[in-house]
């Protein structure tokens, strides 16, 4: 059964890597300013629980809907780890090949919107600076960030995954 599982999560992962490389690319067409201001990210974190929640509704399926706490977490783990990989190794296509201006833009818009917001909060200047470059020394669409975002993703998704499993589960 856990290999069907895994099967069935793998294929949801799938889908969703192609619904997040879909959005990803339709912000890049048509409005590159969904990157930094939140709506793409706003289009993948509901992708993204709708794919998970898919996924284990389809395993309590395979299951006779009696699930385990494990399984739970395997079918939403799997469906995201698979799911943000591709979408990772989309945005390296998009910005590290393809357009790589694109990236610099978004990049240096996020650092301006940044700046004002940090700003508002009234950080010390210096501060913020330090912050700044650090960005400049890590883009946005840098190898190092987009690892760094796509093990984010995975860790704040196994939390949610856990607290989905608890409710979810059926023993």
């Amino acid at each position: 059964m856990e290999s069907e599982i895994k099967k069935i999560s793998i294929d949801y992962g799938i889908k969703l890597g192609t619904v997040l490389f879909i959005i990803t690319v339709f912000s890049y067409l048509f409005d590159i300013s969904f990157f930094y201001t939140g709506v793409k990210g706003v289009f993948f974190a509901i992708s993204i629980l709708s794919f998970g929640i898919i996924s284990i509704i389809k395993a309590r399926k395979i299951q006779n809907q009696i699930i385990s706490f494990k399984y739970v977490f395997t079918a939403y783990f799997f469906c995201i780890a698979v799911g943000c990989l591709i979408s990772s190794i989309g945005d390296i296509f998009i910005f590290k090949f393809l357009d790589i201006d694109a990236g610099n833009l978004i990049n240096e818009e996020t650092m301006i919107l940044y700046k004002e917001m940090r700003e508002m909060m009234n950080i010390d200047v210096e501060k913020i600076q330090q912050e700044l470059r650090t960005m400049i020394d890590y883009p946005v669409y840098s190898y190092l960030t987009i690892f760094n975002n796509y093990i984010y993703l995975l860790l704040m998704n196994s939390i949610i995954g856990l607290i989905l499993a608890f409710i979810l589960k059926k023993n």
